[in-house]
């Protein structure tokens, strides 16, 4: 389920005020949060946004970042009893853009007029030492450049983001038998191993939806 894409602009004229270690105040750039939803196009299943890098007005704002991101959705029987968390994509305009990456990984320079994005993603389901359990979208480890999801932008016209999600090849991560201890990831053809952090083998698990679906 896509959700509102989140816009950010600064303004160099319209300051705002930041405090440093020792409580003094010192002046930042404006910012301006806002949300923005998604068109649809009549007869298809595209969602299409335009953005305005130059805000205007007396305050020149000026767009540093786009969020967009998107969850599976609540009436999905995946979802039932489960903490969903969004999965997002972040690009960004300049400095001073959002500060927080939200698990996107770090920024990738990209220059040129298109931007097209594919990612595969798998849905992953955690269960927490607490007894809760939360999901999400899985598109490899944003802490490898190879995967990462944040884009720090030049002279684009057009990002088209085409996620290809399998629904059916759901990865379970438990918390390790005898804490502490590694985590247990539970790959979709039921085999298990453990794990040194929070991400399954996404080559793994790309290998196995290729095998499931070659078998049908």
């Amino acid at each position: 389920m896509l959700q509102p894409a989140e816009l950010l602009y600064r303004s160099v004229r319209c300051k705002a005020v930041s405090y440093n270690s020792s409580n003094e105040p010192y002046d930042v750039p404006g910012y301006n949060n806002v949300e923005q939803p998604f068109s649809s196009q009549q007869g298809s299943d595209l969602r299409q946004l335009r953005v305005a890098v130059d805000g205007g007005g007396s305050c020149q704002w000026q767009l540093k970042s786009l969020r967009v991101s998107f969850r599976i959705a609540a009436d999905n029987p995946l979802a039932k009893g489960e903490e969903v968390i969004n999965t997002s994509y972040i690009f960004d305009f300049g400095k001073y853009g959002l500060s927080d990456g939200y698990g996107t990984g770090k920024a990738i320079a990209f220059s040129g007029e298109r931007l097209d994005l594919n990612t595969e993603f798998f849905p992953i389901i955690f269960n927490h030492l607490n007894n809760t359990s939360s999901l999400k979208f899985f598109g490899g480890d944003t802490a490898s450049e190879k995967w990462s999801r944040r884009f720090r932008l030049n002279n684009i016209q057009h990002i088209v983001i085409e996620p290809v999600v399998h629904l059916r090849q759901v990865v379970i991560i438990n918390p390790p038998e005898h804490p502490p201890g590694n985590l247990i990831a539970t790959y979709p053809d039921g085999s298990r191993e453990e794990i040194p952090d929070i991400s399954p083998d996404y080559d793994r698990l790309r290998s196995l939806k290729s095998q499931a679906s070659a078998r049908n």
